[in-house]
């Protein structure tokens, strides 16, 4: 083909027809950059059907996880809610004369749940590090996987907080007034009842606490759990197929 072309070009010059050469050489040049405007276009085309497939894989995966981190949350933060209830519970009714055992026992038990919230982020990481996180077109949904590990450091502070108080100080009273291992797991804490005043005071003041580091997970209107859950639900929005 290039022969063909060289070969008009001479003999144009050769018969001196100079604007007709002049002709035929631009009429040559712009056919070559319609041409590599197209194979452009083409190449761009196999990118964007390449981009487009790894996005959908991505938001595939993406979804399928956080739905996922969606159940777990919500079923922590209702753990986190009932254990809150409880301490209420106690703090109001503990010196009721005709306080119903089954339900004190309950609430004893209840008040001492304690979770801390491990999400997976196997599809963000997997994202970020593959350095591909620009396939995916929706800029709110990239900033909210970027800034999804930091939140979940903040959040888990307070959770990580309550923990520590279960283990350094309700933990060591349990082990001290209560029967723990008792045949009957029903009354391990039944020793409430024959609390002293100061003992009692004391196991209220614990439960007042529990009741405050629970409040900043699950009743603070500027908490962490709030970001969270907002967080949580854009993401699954966002990453749903279209």
């Amino acid at each position: 083909m290039i022969k063909f072309f060289r070969k008009i070009r001479q003999n144009l010059l050769s018969e001196g027809k100079t604007q007709k050469y002049l002709k035929y050489a631009i009429g040559e040049i712009v056919l070559v950059v319609i041409g590599i405007l197209i194979a452009l276009n083409i190449n761009n085309w196999n990118e964007d059907r390449k981009d487009n497939r790894l996005e959908q894989n991505y938001l595939l995966k993406i979804h399928d996880e956080f739905k996922k981190n969606k159940k777990q949350f919500d079923h922590i933060i209702s753990m986190h809610r009932q254990s809150y209830k409880s301490c209420d519970w106690i703090i109001l009714n503990h010196n009721k004369p005709d306080i119903n055992i089954d339900t004190l026992r309950k609430h004893l038990l209840v008040f001492r749940y304690s979770y801390t919230y491990n999400p997976s982020k196997s599809s963000i990481d997997a994202v970020i590090n593959s350095g591909k996180l620009g396939v995916i077109r929706d800029n709110e949904l990239s900033s909210k996987l970027i800034e999804w590990p930091e939140l979940i450091a903040d959040y888990q502070e307070e959770e990580i907080i309550n923990r520590n108080f279960f283990d350094n100080i309700l933990l060591p009273f349990d082990i001290k007034h209560f029967t723990i291992y008792s045949e009957d797991k029903n009354k391990r804490f039944d020793n409430f009842i024959d609390f002293n005043k100061e003992t009692k005071n004391e196991f209220l003041n614990i439960v007042a606490t529990k009741r405050r580091l629970l409040s900043q997970i699950v009743d603070d209107p500027q908490s962490e759990y709030q970001k969270i859950n907002e967080t949580l639900n854009i993401i699954i929005s966002k990453s749903a197929k279209k």
